[in-house]
């Protein structure tokens, strides 16, 4: 007869490499945790910013539309009667009323070039 063969340990891993293989699984899944959670604020930050954008093109658009019917209100022809009606003293401008200057080319040459003029300029150190 066999003598009987007690059960033996099989196991040939030590406690020491257990531990040593849950401290890599476990520094391995907090890293993959860590670069998870730093996409996803990465994306949400985009995702603000876009939104931000926007809202800032949104108010750019109404500026441009407010600045357009300034524009349109301000016209001569819807300024002109209000002011009429308000008892300014303006008067439309014509031809007749303005007063046409001709240029003087050399005037700056002449001034300088003069030494009486000269002289009574006064002098800078």
């Amino acid at each position: 007869m066999k003598p009987s063969q007690r059960n033996r340990y099989r196991n040939n891993l030590g406690l020491p490499v257990i531990t040593a293989i849950l401290l890599v699984v476990a520094s391995l899944a907090l890293a993959g945790l860590g670069i998870v959670v730093s996409k996803n604020r990465v994306r949400a930050l985009g995702e603000e910013q876009r939104k931000v954008e926007s809202e800032a093109r949104l108010l750019q658009a109404e500026i441009v539309a407010l600045n357009n019917r300034i524009e349109t209100m301000l016209t001569r022809d819807r300024v002109q009667p209000r002011l009429t009606s308000s008892g300014t003293l303006l008067r439309p401008i014509t031809k007749h009323s303005l007063l046409m200057l001709k240029p003087l080319p050399q005037a700056t040459a002449s001034i300088t070039s003069d030494p009486s003029i000269a002289q009574t300029m006064p002098q800078h150190p």
